[in-house]
């Protein structure tokens, strides 16, 4: 009995352990959970827009190439007319050099030998076309009759959309964009034309003075899932 009374209990490590209740715990989980998921959303908000930004100005600068083909058109046409030096460009007795390149540059955007008009009064669809074909008459010879540019209709498969080439060019999917060395793109692009008057008076003044106002369409499936349109509008003008 003597040896249990001298034995001394010590209640410091009897203290009883004080544990997290669920609020503490819950709260722990939200502040943890807000720490790690706040910056990954914000790095993941960032990725998509700076994604769309770069879809969205990548549409812009091939709506914006469609007119500079257009231009090409009108510069080489305009020089050969005026330099007289193409058998192509014969200007009528009622108009100067640089009318007659305006009214050929006209009929090529309208003609239907290679290609649907592009003209939105006789082809609401429009008419789509890619480098190559906006500059494949400087190969069949610019004195040919029929070196007018290839267009194709904005719902044929063979330009529905574009791809991408080795030499980065961006071409007709479906007539120079297949095979190796092509990246297919999401890009599709129409070029609608409209003839705006500018002057009242006979039809040979239209043909030589019209202005042209030239919409350029790019549309691509967004990130998020809808498509997106960009549209580029310039008015043409006939030279002096």
């Amino acid at each position: 009995m003597s040896f249990i009374s001298h034995i001394k209990i010590n209640k410091s490590l009897h203290r009883p352990i004080r544990a997290f209740t669920l609020i503490e715990t819950l709260t722990s989980i939200m502040i943890i959970t807000t720490v790690i998921l706040g910056p990954m959303t914000v790095a993941n908000n960032a990725s998509t827009y700076a994604r769309g930004t770069k879809d969205t100005m990548t549409g812009i600068y091939l709506a914006q190439e469609a007119l500079e083909l257009l231009h090409h058109q009108q510069d080489s046409l305009y020089l050969r007319c005026v330099s007289q030096t193409s058998n192509a460009c014969t200007p009528d007795s009622y108009e100067t050099p640089s009318e007659a390149a305006w009214r050929y540059f006209r009929i090529r955007l309208g003609d239907n030998t290679r290609g649907p008009s592009c003209y939105t009064a006789t082809n609401p669809a429009g008419c789509a076309y890619d480098f190559i074909d906006m500059t494949s008459n400087s190969i069949s010879g610019i004195d040919s009759e029929d070196t007018f540019p290839v267009k194709y209709s904005g719902t044929d498969e063979r330009c529905l959309t574009l791809s991408i080439s080795a030499e980065h060019l961006y071409v007709c999917k479906g007539a120079h964009g297949t095979g190796a060395g092509f990246t297919d793109t999401p890009y599709a692009r129409t070029v609608n034309i409209v003839s705006v008057p500018t002057f009242i008076a006979s039809d040979q003044d239209a043909e030589r003075q019209d202005d042209l106002r030239v919409t350029a369409r790019v549309s691509f499936r967004h990130i998020n899932g809808y498509t997106k349109q960009v549209r580029v509008v310039e008015f043409f003008h006939a030279r002096s």
